[in-house]
């Protein structure tokens, strides 16, 4: 809030600004509550976003979004930004488990759409499967409704997890899922995304969002949240994933991008 303020009142220092897009931060624009106080902030944004001399997104996307939402001009820098975005090489250990285990969603935020979802797993809750819903952080009240929800649709099949995992804990954890299921209405859960894809593990998202255009124009398998089935990946596009987010989301890549934020 103090920056957009600084920046609105000092609009020449925006000439050497660089935004990097993370996601609510864009889409306040159609979250944010509809009211004179939240109107004359995202007056002020816009009127700074619009000046704003470098935008740093690892997709396209989000950039055209930020020039139709808010008539933004400056460069787009493409770089995904963080080290928690890379590939990871993972050995993946045989199967412990004979279910198919689930991941619904990244955190306790309602924009998981988690009882949404939910429901359309219900048609499969005598099918021999396990639902992890990671809800160690976020909004704590509505972990407890979706907990409730969780059980009285799937009984013991649904696994909530309610603690902070170390790393290494939760790239095993997600090793051992089959399917992931994020139903985000923008772009969010790119670090899960990237890791599961990684992984060779079949992932859903919302088609209407940036990074399933994203994933799609770079030929990874990903799939329509609205149109869910538990047929799990097959080894030649498991491969295929793996390879092209090893390429996407190399180290060098990510090397490359910083350079351009720093060098340009």
């Amino acid at each position: 809030l103090r920056y957009v303020y600084l920046y609105f009142f000092n609009p020449w220092f925006l000439k050497k600004c660089y935004w990097i897009i993370v996601g609510g931060d864009l889409y306040y624009y159609k979250t944010r509550p509809i009211n004179l106080r939240h109107d004359l902030y995202e007056f002020m944004r816009k009127s700074v976003i619009s000046k704003i001399a470098y935008l740093i997104t690892g997709t396209t996307g989000d950039y055209k979004l930020a020039q139709k939402w808010y008539g933004a001009t400056g460069k787009h820098i493409k770089c995904f930004n963080y080290p928690s975005n890379l590939y990871k090489e993972y050995e993946i250990k045989p199967k412990k488990h004979n279910t198919i285990n689930i991941q619904l969603g990244n955190s306790a935020d309602p924009s998981n759409n988690h009882i949404d979802v939910l429901k359309n797993l219900e048609q499969y809750k005598d099918e021999d499967i396990q639902i992890f819903v990671p809800l160690s952080y976020g909004d704590q009240e509505y972990a407890k409704e979706i907990i409730l929800k969780g059980k009285e649709l799937f009984g013991d099949k649904f696994i909530p997890l309610t603690e902070f995992m170390p790393f290494e804990k939760y790239l095993d954890f997600l090793s051992e899922i089959d399917i992931a299921i994020f139903a985000h209405k923008r772009q969010q859960a790119m670090g899960n995304t990237i890791t599961l894809l990684g992984l060779g593990k079949k992932v859903y998202i919302d088609s209407g969002t940036v990074q399933f255009d994203f994933f799609k124009k770079n030929n990874v398998e990903v799939f329509d949240v609205n149109s869910i089935n538990l047929q799990t990946l097959n080894q030649t596009t498991v491969k295929t994933n793996k390879e092209k987010i090893k390429n996407l989301f190399s180290k060098k890549v990510l090397l490359d991008g910083l350079q351009r934020i720093f060098n340009d």
